[in-house]
């Protein structure tokens, strides 16, 4: 009974007790919820302000994009206008001087022509004042008669169409006067082969002696200009030929027979313009000492060395010898002692 009573009093009881607890469950809940709400609150909160932040940052970035493309757009047109500027100041400068360097190869090529042409002119001058000297020259000469009959060679064969002697003769001088020597040897050859007789013909061998010795052949040099007073004797280019023939011998060693060729020289041209420059060679060669002492040396050489030898003991010691009456004895010393003899070349 006891039990049935406790039955009844705990079903009595367990509605309001359970009612309580599910009052107390529902409480927790809502204090979750609420807490939840709060937390997504505040993560939205968080959300809309990072967003307001990066759209701001969008905005700065699309201003400063904005402004560069701004800046560019500028810098564009100014480069531009600066090089639309430009380059119609340099083209039409450019223009002017492509015109002016096209009328200065004109003028230039005009010039050409009228050095060619005054060269033509000079070379024609020239070559009148050659003749006109070597008239002169010939006219100064005095007459000599032939010493012998310069036997003629078989008639050559005449001239190229078209080919004069006045012609021939300045295009060969041309072409020596400007270094083309293999050039001007065949022209002033042909000039010989063609116009021998002509007054041109002594010049045109001296001028082939000349280009040999230009290219130091000084043995064809030496036969060249013996062809000048072999073929054309006493003309104008005769002295000027001796003395070439002295300067190739010398060149080419031998001194003893260029020597010769000087005292030639110096004997049938003393007055010659060349006559200084054969003394001087001849210096140059021991034979001459001074013009006194050639004179002196021609007396010493023509005796023995005792006397040579006893002459400058007499005026070392200040006694007057029988030289004494041509030459003092102070200079007699001064020409003999130079003198280097020996017994080969005295007597």
């Amino acid at each position: 009974m006891k039990a049935s009573r406790l039955l009844v009093i705990g079903l009595a009881f367990s509605p309001t007790v359970l009612l309580a607890q599910k009052r107390e469950d529902i409480l927790s809940i809502q204090r979750d919820i609420a807490a939840l709400t709060e937390q997504v609150r505040q993560i939205q909160r968080t959300q809309d302000e990072r967003m307001a932040a990066l759209t701001a940052l969008v905005q700065q970035a699309m201003d400063v994009s904005n402004k560069a493309n701004a800046s560019l757009s500028a810098l564009q047109h100014s480069v531009t206008t600066q090089l639309a500027d430009q380059q119609s100041k340099v083209v039409m400068p450019t223009t002017v001087l492509g015109s002016k360097v096209d009328q200065m190869a004109d003028d230039f090529r005009s010039m050409q022509t009228n050095m060619a042409d005054l060269t033509r002119r000079v070379g024609q001058l020239d070559q009148k004042l050659t003749d006109i000297s070597s008239a002169v020259r010939t006219l100064s000469a005095p007459l000599q008669a032939p010493t012998r009959t310069i036997p003629q060679a078989n008639t050559p064969q005449g001239p190229p169409a078209g080919t004069s002697a006045e012609t021939l003769y300045t295009n060969a001088f041309r072409d020596y006067t400007t270094g083309k020597y293999d050039l001007a040897m065949q022209e002033f050859s042909d000039y010989l082969k063609y116009f021998p007789q002509t007054e041109n013909a002594p010049a045109a061998q001296y001028y082939i002696g000349y280009t040999y010795f230009n290219a130091n052949q000084y043995e064809d040099a030496v036969k060249a200009f013996d062809a000048v007073r072999e073929r054309f004797p006493e003309n104008p280019k005769t002295p000027d030929a001796l003395y070439m023939k002295g300067v190739s011998l010398m060149k080419a060693g031998r001194r003893t027979d260029a020597g010769t060729e000087f005292k030639s020289f110096v004997k049938r041209y003393p007055n010659h313009e060349l006559a200084s420059k054969a003394h001087a060679h001849l210096k140059d060669l021991g034979l001459e000492s001074s013009r006194s002492g050639g004179l002196l040396l021609k007396y010493v050489l023509s005796q023995r060395e005792a006397d040579l030898i006893d002459e400058r003991a007499v005026v070392g010691r200040g006694q007057r010898s029988p030289l004494a009456e041509r030459w003092p004895a102070t200079l007699l010393v001064q020409a003999v002692q130079p003198c280097q003899i020996s017994p080969s070349n005295i007597g």
